[in-house]
């Protein structure tokens, strides 16, 4: 089958031209070069096309070497497996060595070797992901589909490429989760079974490994389905006992379309996930996922906010209280179980701290203090916080108010 036509129609300008160029230094080279894997799936789907990445047949280093000293050309060593990124006239290109390889044991990096292109299709994750798309002058455009991903493409199904992909490489799982929420897809029915049996397999998987995959999830626009899909799947549950899928908070997270704030939204969804981790060791997750300093602390005052949310549903609570209860925590972490909570009372403290009491100072300075006649020292620090207490409690409206507390303060340290 040849999709020349498709091919031309979504790499136009000049991600085609360069496409192109690539395929006549390689033919001077005997090299056979194809576009692979997600590449091909998004061309034949009439899906966004992000990503160009290519396979080299053999002895990639001499088209590397060609393309060096050619205009506007950036050439990077990805790693030693025999992969390069490349950007030529701005257009990114992944370039990668055909290759096999095979897992020593469950959860392993796999142990890569040079090999064929049928070698390097079938080492691939699913089969929608294991076609190639010849850029060889002589055979341009011919499709390369060993395990039937163009009709599992059109029937809209994620399968594996053989009974032991998920025991190899649990990632993989991860991945299932994403293509099948991305695409609108179904497991296949065997996949879905092998799956299941194979979600014991996550715990093989490192921690860097894991975090990365739940990054990538972060990025998709429909990542909360994602999450949802494997909560109820149990994959995160089997990553770690105290991740949850929170259907409110991520409910909330999709309506407010956070795409612009990924930072904010990331850290929503990590925040929502964790809602149940006061039941178990904090730092046990944070070492699971090997989290980064801000996710740690989030993840942590997580914890907290959950610990203090009793006192937060006392209905005489004063709102310097709950300005004290949560004044340093991270914000990302009250408002994931601002989303998450369903008593109105606690909820609604987390809401308003958000929205109204963090932003609240006295009108006063420490400066000002000192003018009216506050000796500098602590002094100083405890009359502010008396204030904003004051302010935050609707005691004081006015700089005048704030100057009359103050002055009362005075009168009663003179006595």
């Amino acid at each position: 089958m040849n999709v020349s036509d498709r091919l031309e129609e979504r790499l136009t300008g000049v991600r085609l031209a360069v496409l192109r160029e690539l395929s006549q230094l390689a033919d001077g080279h005997d090299i056979d070069l194809y576009l692979v894997g997600g590449s091909v799936r998004d061309i034949l789907a009439n899906a966004p096309l992000n990503d160009i990445d290519i396979m080299a047949s053999d002895n990639p280093e001499r088209l590397i070497a060609s393309i060096h000293g050619r205009g506007e050309v950036e050439i990077r060593k990805a790693s030693a497996f025999g992969t390069w990124s490349l950007t030529l006239r701005a257009v990114e290109v992944d370039l990668a060595t055909a290759r096999r390889e095979t897992y020593v044991h469950p959860g392993a990096l796999p142990k890569v070797f040079p090999g064929t292109v049928e070698d390097d299709l079938a080492r691939r994750d699913f089969t929608i992901n294991a076609m190639a798309i010849s850029l060889t002058k002589d055979s341009w455009g011919d499709l390369l589909d060993p395990h039937g991903g163009l009709g599992d493409l059109e029937g809209g199904l994620i399968r594996v490429l053989h009974d032991r992909s998920f025991e190899d490489d649990a990632t993989r799982i991860l991945r299932a989760v994403r293509y099948t929420c991305r695409l609108n897809f179904q497991l296949e029915s065997c996949t879905g079974s092998l799956l299941e049996k194979g979600i014991e397999y996550l715990r093989t998987i490192s921690p860097d490994r894991v975090r990365h995959e739940m990054e990538r999830i972060f990025r998709e626009p429909c990542a909360c389905a994602m999450l949802e899909m494997a909560g109820r799947s149990g994959v995160l549950t089997a990553i770690h006992p105290g991740l949850r899928a929170d259907s409110v908070a991520l409910r909330v997270i999709d309506a407010q379309a956070m795409q612009k704030d990924r930072a904010r939204r990331d850290g929503l969804m990590l925040g929502s996930m964790v809602q149940s981790i006061a039941e178990y060791n904090v730092e046990s997750i944070v070492e699971r996922l090997n989290l980064n300093a801000d996710w740690a602390r989030l993840v942590r005052d997580v914890a907290t906010v959950r610990e203090r949310l009793r006192e937060l549903e006392d209905e005489d609570l004063t709102r310097s209280r709950v300005y004290r209860l949560l004044h340093g925590l991270h914000e990302n972490a009250i408002e994931s179980c601002a989303m998450a909570e369903r008593n109105r009372k606690a909820k609604g403290w987390l809401r308003l701290y958000l929205d109204e009491l963090q932003h609240m100072r006295p009108l006063l300075t420490g400066s000002d203090l000192m003018a009216l006649g506050v000796k500098e020292g602590p002094a100083v620090g405890q009359l502010l916080t008396e204030l904003l207490d004051a302010r935050l409690d609707g005691l004081v409206e006015s700089v005048e108010d704030e100057e009359e507390l103050v002055r009362r303060a005075l009168s009663d340290l003179s006595v």
